[in-house]
This record gives structure tokens, sequence and C-alpha cells, in this order.
């Protein structure tokens, strides 16, 4: 009976042996994750309501605050110059922050460092985390984009909690454009 290579190797894997110094087995696999798994599916789910819905956890006095922060949000991104769409985002948006720093409900040190408990943390998280809190979280991205609105337009109790909502567009100076609009109505 001759062997033939392919059944040398497959018998050379059935069991680990000892040639030239290395010893060969079959790898187990250590990940039991697929592509496409249930996980998957369910993640697939959860980002497409996300997108299309604003479903929310049916807290009615955060979703009084919700809808507030996106219309303003929207009224703002279609006019950032108004001062009165300037004013009612910086309110909406201060409204919504404070309850989250209500849920928050941390106690500041003696070096007024703020101290959470990982509870409260995970309660607060969740509280702005539903799929209208995701729109909610993308109109004001989209809003403090048209630059305009400085974090010294807050109030200092929640200045530094406001970021985390506004996004990077916050740190920005007064738009260069509501200043070029002004001066050709000035000139006028």
């Amino acid at each position: 009976m001759t062997r033939t290579a392919s059944s040398e190797t497959s018998s050379n894997l059935a069991a680990p042996t000892r040639e030239s110094g290395a010893v060969v087995a079959p790898l187990s696999p250590t990940v039991d994750k697929t592509f496409g798994g249930p996980e998957a599916k369910e993640f697939e789910r959860k980002a497409w309501i996300a997108q299309h819905t604003s479903q929310s956890d049916k807290n009615p006095k955060l979703d009084v605050l919700r809808m507030d922060a996106l219309q303003a949000a929207t009224a703002y991104k279609l006019s950032p110059c108004d001062k009165t769409m300037k004013q009612n985002l910086v309110d909406a948006l201060s409204a919504y922050t404070r309850a989250y720093v209500a849920k928050l409900d941390c106690r500041r040190n003696f070096f007024g460092a703020k101290i959470c408990t990982d509870k409260s943390m995970e309660e607060a998280a969740a509280s702005v985390s539903t799929p209208l809190d995701e729109r909610v979280k993308e109109a004001l991205f989209e809003a403090f984009d048209e630059k305009g609105i400085t974090k010294a337009d807050f109030p200092a109790d929640i200045r530094e909690d406001v970021p985390m909502f506004a996004g990077p567009g916050l740190w920005s100076d007064e738009s260069s454009v509501c200043r070029i609009r002004q001066a050709q109505r000035d000139r006028r």
C-alpha cells in the first residue's frame, strides 16, 4: 500500500507528532462569533429603528425636552444668524442637559471633581440613548456645525456637560457668515 502526500498531511494533522522539532496539531477556534449571527442582526435592527423612527423610552417629561431640542436644533440650522433661534437652541439644550445631569446625580468632592456611581452613570446614559435621542444628537451636531454658539452662551453649572450633546462645533467663535450678513444689513 502506497501513501500519497495528501494522506500523509491529513494523518499528520490528526494527531500531534514530532518532526524536525515542531509539533503539528489542529487548531481549535477561539472565537465563537459569526458574521450575520443573531447579535449582528439585532444590532442592525436597532440601528434601522433609530434611523427611521422617533422611538423613545416613553418618559413624557424627557420626550418634551427631546422634541424641543430637536425642533430648536433644526430651526437654528436653517437660520443660524437669527438671535431668537440661537437663544431657543441654548435654552432647549440647557434643559436637555440639566435632565441628564439630574439623572446622573453626581456629587462634587473637595477638589470640585464629579463623583458618580456606576449605576447612576449607566442610568443617565440609558436615559439619553433612545432612537429619538440619537436623532436629537444628530440634529444638534448639524446645528453646531453652523457655528455661532460658544460655550460661554450656556449657564456655568452645565458648561462642562453641554459638549457631549453639542459636538465639536460648540467651541467655535461667532459665525463669520452672520457677521457678513449683519454688515450687509447695516449698509442698507
